[in-house]
């Protein structure tokens, strides 16, 4: 069962490299994470597309697994060059760990309850 995600997001493609940028993360990239999925690292991902609003946040990644396995996955030379690519061709990007709902009713049974 998934505890954790990494939220992998970005505003918007560099300047020039729109289809390249595009075409990378629908392709390429997707292909890359579905290996990560089939070897286990992550148990599910969500691709988000953000309505106008005003902010410079526009798409984003959602992958759900377990903590530990999301943190090896990101420690390896498949994902740190998918992580380097998507800078290259994407404004703003970033990956940042988290906890779903399952790690945060984890997390709050190992806190001190008065």
């Amino acid at each position: 069962m998934a505890t954790a995600c990494l939220f992998v997001a970005w505003n918007r493609p560099h300047l020039g490299r729109e289809k390249e940028a595009w075409k990378y993360v629908m392709g390429e990239g997707m292909a890359i994470l579905d290996k990560f999925r089939a070897e286990g690292f992550i148990e599910s991902t969500e691709v988000v597309g953000l309505t106008a609003h005003r902010s410079d946040l526009n798409f984003f990644l959602l992958l759900l697994g377990d903590r530990a396995k999301l943190d090896e996955m990101r420690r390896t030379d498949a994902f740190e060059k998918f992580s380097t690519t998507m800078s290259s061709l994407f404004d703003r990007y970033g990956v940042v760990p988290g906890l779903n709902r399952a790690g945060l009713d984890l997390a709050m049974k190992r806190m001190p309850m008065e």
